[in-house]
């Protein structure tokens, strides 16, 4: 078996540590790999902190609800203080297992949030690397450690609610909308139809477009009209160019266009724009006494 973990103190208790002082402590994270001997957990009576597992290869044997649950790769599972820990693995399943502990006056309150469970989110390198992150701050205790910690760990729960979310509504979470808006964020200046966007996303122009709106609440043309509007307001204001070349260079090709887009967005013309914004960035002077 190998066995990596890091630990906030020292000293080590079979029961973890409580901790009421603070709203979040991370006690220790690990990862196990099981390759040649079966391992086996017995904590009748649990622990005093929380714990984490994810299944992240292979397959893991648990007792919930008073019976033998196996669990493959992807399942995350929560057992709270004094909640009994009983499970066991087999080397030839070749299970990889990561696990974190934790404790704090805000761990129900989190756990709520985020909406973390025993549930299945399926492979996910961003969490395998997250836990490995915790294991080396923990291990080498650098300044400001604690801090990372904290911040990796609710990273951790985050992608675990949202990667549940993901399987449970599929169709709020479509990856190639996702990859759309990302890419019309770089190449907003580009000549982009419904039509091109569908393509983008090898979508039917009907379909894409109730996708889009229900994923992000407007269509997609008026969501890129506000985006190139945001990247006009930034050229405005630093005054250096004129209102149509700007138009164009955030993807007009009518200035007039332009301008009717900017107001409705706004509520002002691009012209009152950049007067408030030379007002705004221009410095008062004041005669000397």
């Amino acid at each position: 078996m190998i066995n990596v973990s890091g630990h906030l103190r020292n000293r080590r208790r079979i029961v973890g540590f409580a901790d009421d002082s603070n709203p979040l402590t991370v006690n220790c994270c690990g990862l196990q790999i099981f390759k040649t001997k079966d391992y086996s957990q017995r904590r009748s009576s649990g622990r005093v902190d929380y714990q984490i597992i994810y299944i992240y290869e292979g397959t893991g044997h648990y007792f919930l609800n008073n019976e033998w649950v196996s669990l493959p790769a992807g399942n995350i599972l929560l057992f709270r203080p004094s909640e009994p820990q009983i499970y066991s693995y087999y080397a030839n399943e070749k299970p990889v297992i990561y696990w974190i502990h934790f404790t704090g006056t805000e761990c129900e309150a989190l756990l709520e949030k985020y909406c973390i469970s025993n549930c299945y989110i399926g492979e996910n390198l961003s969490l395998k690397i997250l836990f490995q992150d915790i294991i080396t701050e923990l291990q080498l205790k650098k300044v400001l450690y604690e801090d990372l910690v904290i911040h990796s760990f609710y990273k951790i729960l985050a992608i675990i609610c949202r990667s549940r979310q993901q399987i449970l509504m599929p169709s709020e979470n479509n990856f190639s909308i996702d990859r759309l808006i990302i890419q019309l964020n770089q190449k907003y200046m580009d000549k982009w139809t419904i039509s091109s966007m569908a393509n983008f996303c090898k979508l039917s122009e009907g379909h894409f477009a109730h996708m889009f709106k229900s994923r992000i609440g407007v269509s997609p043309m008026h969501f890129l009209n506000e985006l190139r509007v945001e990247k006009a307001k930034s050229l405005i204001a630093a005054d250096t160019m004129s209102i149509s070349t700007i138009a164009s260079l955030v993807g007009f090709d009518d200035p007039l266009y332009f301008s009717r887009v900017f107001k409705r967005v706004t509520g002002i013309a691009p012209q009152n724009f950049h007067r408030n914004a030379l007002e705004t960035n221009t410095p008062e002077w004041w005669p000397a006494d």
